[in-house]
């Protein structure tokens, strides 16, 4: 249960998550930019740095199912604040270690945090949109939007201007830490212990909600590490122009959320659900029909407009759902969902070796009518 007399802080628990998604975009990307300065400092060829990296996704994975119980026994603000402290003394290891052991080392701690910090904000989410009685979950995923765009590029501009990676990551550390401060007063906390497991295995519509959100994922994974790809393998575009597919995503999944709140409260979640899950599979169908530079970046505008308020209606309905205690369900949905970044760009990559990236392509716009077939069951 929640702490009681919260009403009155209801607007500063508001403000308090919409730091604490800006802290998780902004620490995750923050790392983004130093891959390529790791790779250089170790001398590691592109296998080596690949399972060095793996780490990080299993350290996530493996965190994301213990964070729920541990913030319905302890309070979100206990266990995001420590797994952000766990975060910010790994940044500066990240920025200096210069064999692939120890820097995977780092990566699957620093892979807890973020698993942590990732689960918790999404608990807190849940429990702020309840006591506000209307949607408020996408405008909190578009901070975490923010925070990711702001990181990679903060981080990337302190390198280019001649800053080391050990004070580019201390400025990012102390930048956190003053945010972590101006949010922990607003954060709820728990009034009672709870009494439900440490771990549960996901069972009725929090299976389903964590497949949704596992296909959701996949889009997006596809559209971080093969939309480059995808424009390049076509003679009309050069590869200067690589980048400008996901950016074009991103900017628009950005916008998406921004504006998904009041699309929510004006059409209802089931409305918006159904019609951005369309509008999602329409975009993978245009980006795979269509060779023309302006016609795929088209399509890659309408997968982030139509992903960008998915995931955040998901995890509302994990709020939502009575089959398993809400902490441990948001905890599920987020590690089936997450397991989807790490496993659909391998698995992209394996249907594009045996046949072709198109073809892949079309696996996964396959895929992605399982959302809108299953949008009945968000509830309006």
């Amino acid at each position: 249960m929640i702490e009681n007399n919260t009403s009155h802080r209801v607007p500063r628990a508001i403000i308090s998550t919409r730091i604490a998604f800006f802290i998780a975009g902004l620490s995750l990307a923050t790392w983004a930019p130093l891959i390529p300065l790791a790779k250089l400092r170790m001398m590691a060829d592109n296998g080596t740095m690949g399972m060095v990296m793996l780490a990080f996704g299993i350290g996530s994975l493996l965190m994301m199912p213990l964070s729920g119980s541990l913030a319905s026994r302890y309070g979100c603000r206990v266990v995001f604040n420590l797994a952000t402290l766990i975060m910010l003394i790994l940044l500066p290891a990240l920025a200096t270690l210069d064999t692939p052991l120890a820097l995977a080392s780092a990566l699957f701690v620093f892979g807890c945090g973020i698993g942590a910090m990732d689960v918790v904000a999404n608990i807190h989410a849940v429990q702020v949109e309840k006591l506000v009685g209307r949607p408020v979950m996408s405008g909190f995923h578009a901070l975490f939007s923010i925070g990711g765009i702001v990181g990679s590029g903060v981080v990337s501009m302190l390198i280019i201007y001649g800053l080391t990676p050990l004070l580019t990551v201390s400025i990012i550390m102390i930048l956190v830490l003053v945010l972590l401060l101006i949010s922990f007063k607003g954060m709820l906390t728990n009034s009672e212990p709870d009494d439900s497991p440490f771990f549960a295995i996901p069972k009725g519509i929090v299976i389903v909600l964590g497949f949704l959100c596992f296909v959701a994922y996949i889009m997006e994974g596809s559209m971080l590490d093969w939309s480059g790809i995808l424009l390049t393998s076509n003679n009309s575009v050069s590869a200067n122009f690589a980048g400008i597919g996901y950016t074009i995503f991103a900017i628009s999944m950005t916008i998406g959320r921004l504006l998904g709140d009041r699309l929510i409260k004006f059409f209802g979640r089931f409305n918006v659900f159904l019609f951005s899950s369309l509008i999602a599979t329409i975009g993978i169908g245009v980006v795979v029909g269509w060779t023309h530079l302006f016609t795929m970046t088209s399509g890659f505008f309408l997968i982030g407009a139509g992903l960008s308020n998915i995931v955040p209606i998901l995890f509302s309905a994990a709020g939502r759902q009575t089959a398993m205690p809400t902490t441990l369900a948001v905890a599920a949905i987020s590690s089936i969902g997450y397991s989807g970044i790490l496993l659909g760009p391998a698995f992209i990559g394996a249907i594009a070796y045996q046949y072709s990236l198109t073809t892949a392509f079309i696996v996964v716009s396959v895929l992605s009518l399982s959302l809108p077939l299953c949008s009945h069951l968000i509830k309006k």
